[in-house]
C-alpha cells in the first residue's frame, strides 16, 4: 500500500512540520510513505498531475486556513480520476466542525482531528487490515450513508514519545524554513486564537530539545522557526534553551514567538551575549488599548513590554518583530492609530500589521454578533468590519500595511522616514496614512515597482509636503540608497555629477595606504581598484552623519565612506564613517 502525505504551503520557502511527524510515526507500518509538498501558487492541474503520478492508495492532506479552498478543489478532481483512492484530511482547519465539512464535500473519506501522531498510524493500520473505525478516537469517517464522528483523542501527555520529525534528514529543505517545537499548547486564552480551546502547556524534555537542536546546528541549517505559541511562558526553561543554543555555536538562526512582558533581567542577562543574528523574536502586541486586551483575554502589560523591548534594542544582536492586529473588538480607527504609534516608536526591526481572522471555534467568532462582525465567509475568514471600525477604514489600514512592508520593514529608507516623521511631529500613522493616500492618487497601487523606483516615489511624496527642506531630503534619500549597496546608478532626482577635482580626491583616497590603514585596515591586502569596489565615498551638502532624532542637521559639505565589506549584515549593509579631512 502506498500513502502520500501532502499539503499546499503558502510559499515555497515554507515546509510542513505535521507531515514529517506523521511520516516518522508510521515508520513501523508495512506501507510505503512518500511526501510531496506544493504551494497555493502552483497550478491546480500540476498538483493534481503530480499526485496522480505517485499512484497512491491513500492521500493525506494537511489543511490550514490558507490552503483549504485549494485543497478541496484538488480533492474533488482527484476522486474523479482516482475513485478508489482514500482521501484523508487533517490539521487545524478541519478539526473543528468536521461533520459539516464532510457533508458539504462528499469526496472526503476520513478526517483526523487534533494531534495525529497516534491516530494516523492506527488509522492506516486499520485500513491495511480492513478493520472498522468505530473504536478509533480522533476520527470522523463515512460509514455507508452516514458520517460518524468518534470521540476526541486525549492529548499526548509525554511529548518525548513522539519521534523526532527530521529522523530522515533534511533532504529537500535546503532552501526552506525548518519548523520545530519544544512545547505544545499555550498558557493564555486569546479569543482570536485556536490555542485558547485547549488548556495548559506540555513540554518536550530539555534532553530531547538539546539533541534536536544539536541536529539542526550540525546540519548547518540557515533558519529554524519554533512554532511554540509562547516560547518563554516558562522563563527559566527559555533561558536554559537560549544558553544551550549559544554554547553550541553554529550559524543557524532560531526564530521564537515570545511574550514581551514575560521577559526579565535574568533573561536579558543571557541574551545580551548572544551573537548577532543567532536569535529572532516575534512579539505579539496586537493592541495597546487596555479594554480591547481585556475583551480578547490578552493579558499584556505594554509598559513592561516596551521597557524590555527597548533594552533588547540596545543590544543590537536580536532581530525583533512586533505584531499588531486590526479589527479587534472595541478598537476603532482612532485607537488603532494610537496602538500603531505606540509600537512604531519602539522601532522594531519588523512591524507586522495583520488583520483579524475569525477562526472556527475561536471565542471572537463564537460571539461575533455581539460586536456586529462582518467577515469573509470562506477561509481565511478575514474581518470586513464591525461596530467599531468600518470596511473603508480597514481599507485605509491595508494601504498603510502595504507601505510599512515596502518601506519600513525593508530598512532601506530609515533616515528619510525618520526625517519625514519629524515633519508630522512623530505621528507615524499620519505619515503612512498620507503616503498611502498619495500612493492611491498616483495609481502606484496598481503596478509593481523596482527598488530604485521606491526611492523615487518617496522623494516625489516628500517634496510635496509642507515644511520639507528639499535638498536635505534628497541628501537623506541618497544616504539611504548608498548605505545599502555601492551605486551603479542613482534614483531620479538625486543623480550625482562629480567634478574632475572631486573624482581626483576620491581616487587619491583609495590610492593612499595611510588612508586604507586608518579607515579600511581589513582591506589592506587588496589593490586600490579592488577596494574601491568594496567601499564607496559619497559627497553630501548636509552633514547627514549627524544623529537624526532631533531633525536638526547642519548644512555643510560632508564626505562619507561606506564600507560594504562588513561581517554581519543583519542590522546594516554597510559601515558609515564621516571623512572630515577629505573636503
Amino acid at each position: 500500500m502506498r500513502v502520500l502525505l501532502t499539503t499546499l504551503n503558502s510559499k515555497f520557502i515554507h515546509s510542513n512540520l505535521a507531515l514529517r511527524y506523521l511520516k516518522v510515526s508510521c515508520k513501523s507500518l508495512p506501507v510505503t510513505i512518500v511526501m510531496d509538498e506544493f504551494t497555493i501558487n502552483d497550478h491546480m492541474e500540476d498538483i493534481l498531475g503530480s499526485i496522480y503520478k505517485h499512484s497512491p492508495d491513500i492521500v493525506a492532506f494537511s489543511c490550514y486556513i490558507w490552503n483549504i479552498r485549494e485543497t478541496l478543489m484538488i480533492v474533488e478532481s482527484l476522486k474523479k480520476v482516482m475513485p478508489n483512492c482514500i482521501i484523508i484530511l487533517g490539521g487545524p482547519e478541519v478539526s473543528f466542525d468536521s461533520m459539516t465539512l464532510m457533508e458539504q464535500n462528499l469526496d472526503i473519506d476520513i478526517i483526523v482531528r487534533g494531534e495525529g501522531e497516534i491516530t494516523f498510524p492506527l488509522l492506516i493500520e486499520k485500513i491495511i487490515m480492513d478493520k472498522p473505525l468505530d473504536d478509533l478516537d480522533g476520527v470522523t469517517f463515512r460509514l455507508n450513508d452516514r458520517i460518524v464522528e468518534n470521540r476526541d483523542r486525549e492529548l499526548i501527555k509525554d511529548l518525548d514519545t513522539i519521534p523526532f520529525p527530521y529522523e530522515d534528514g533534511f533532504e529537500g529543505l535546503e532552501n526552506r524554513i525548518v519548523y520545530y517545537e519544544t512545547t505544545r499548547g499555550c498558557p493564555f486564552q486569546c479569543q482570536y486564537c485556536l490555542s485558547s480551546t485547549s488548556q495548559g502547556v506540555r513540554y518536550f524534555s530539555l534532553d530531547r530539545v538539546k539533541r534536536d537542536i544539536k541536529t539542526f546546528i550540525d546540519a548547518g541549517l540557515p533558519q529554524v522557526k519554533l512554532v511554540d505559541r509562547t516560547f518563554n511562558c516558562n522563563p527559566k526553561r527559555a533561558r536554559v534553551i537560549f544558553k544551550m543554543i549559544m554554547d553550541m555555536g553554529g550559524n543557524t538562526n532560531f526564530h521564537f514567538e515570545m511574550c514581551g512582558d514575560l521577559l526579565d533581567e535574568e533573561t536579558l542577562d543571557v541574551l545580551k551575549d548572544a551573537p548577532p543574528g543567532l536569535f529572532q523574536f516575534e512579539i505579539g502586541v496586537q493592541s495597546t488599548r487596555e479594554k480591547t486586551l481585556d475583551i480578547i483575554k490578552r493579558k499584556t502589560d505594554f509598559e513592561k513590554l516596551a521597557k524590555w523591548v527597548s533594552k533588547l534594542q540596545e543590544f543590537r544582536n536580536i532581530h525583533l518583530h512586533l505584531d499588531l492586529i486590526a479589527g479587534l473588538p472595541e478598537e476603532n480607527y482612532l485607537s488603532f492609530q494610537r496602538s500603531f504609534n505606540d509600537v512604531y516608536q519602539l522601532k522594531p526591526d519588523r512591524l507586522q500589521l495583520g488583520f483579524l481572522k475569525l477562526l472556527k471555534g475561536s471565542g471572537i467568532r463564537n460571539n461575533a454578533s455581539h460586536w456586529d462582525y462582518k467577515f469573509i465567509s470562506h477561509p481565511p475568514y478575514e474581518v470586513l468590519e464591525n461596530q467599531d471600525i468600518s470596511y473603508g477604514e480597514l481599507l485605509k489600514l491595508k494601504g498603510v500595511e502595504d507601505l510599512v512592508e515596502k518601506y519600513y520593514n525593508t530598512h532601506r529608507f530609515e533616515n528619510s522616514l525618520n526625517y519625514l516623521a519629524n515633519i508630522f511631529n512623530k505621528d507615524y500613522y499620519k505619515l503612512y496614512d498620507r503616503f498611502a493616500e498619495y500612493w492611491d492618487e498616483k495609481g502606484y497601487n496598481k503596478i509593481s515597482h523596482s527598488q530604485i523606483r521606491l526611492y523615487e516615489i518617496l522623494l516625489e511624496f516628500g517634496l510635496g509636503l509642507e515644511g520639507v527642506e528639499h535638498d536635505l531630503l534628497k541628501d537623506l534619500i541618497k544616504l539611504d540608497y548608498v548605505s545599502q549597496q555601492k551605486p551603479s546608478r542613482y534614483p531620479k532626482g538625486i543623480e550625482v555629477k562629480l567634478s574632475q577635482e572631486e573624482k581626483k580626491i576620491i581616487r587619491n583616497f583609495f590610492n593612499s595606504s595611510e588612508n586604507i590603514s586608518q579607515y579600511l585596515p581589513h582591506l589592506a591586502q587588496y589593490t586600490p581598484s579592488q577596494i574601491s569596489r568594496m567601499a564607496h565615498i559619497e559627497l553630501f551638502d548636509y552633514d547627514v552623519a549627524q544623529a537624526l532624532d532631533t531633525g536638526q542637521i547642519r548644512k555643510r559639505p560632508t564626505a562619507i565612506l561606506f564600507d560594504y565589506n562588513i561581517q554581519n549584515k543583519v542590522f546594516s549593509k554597510s559601515k558609515i564613517t564621516r571623512l572630515d579631512s577629505l573636503l
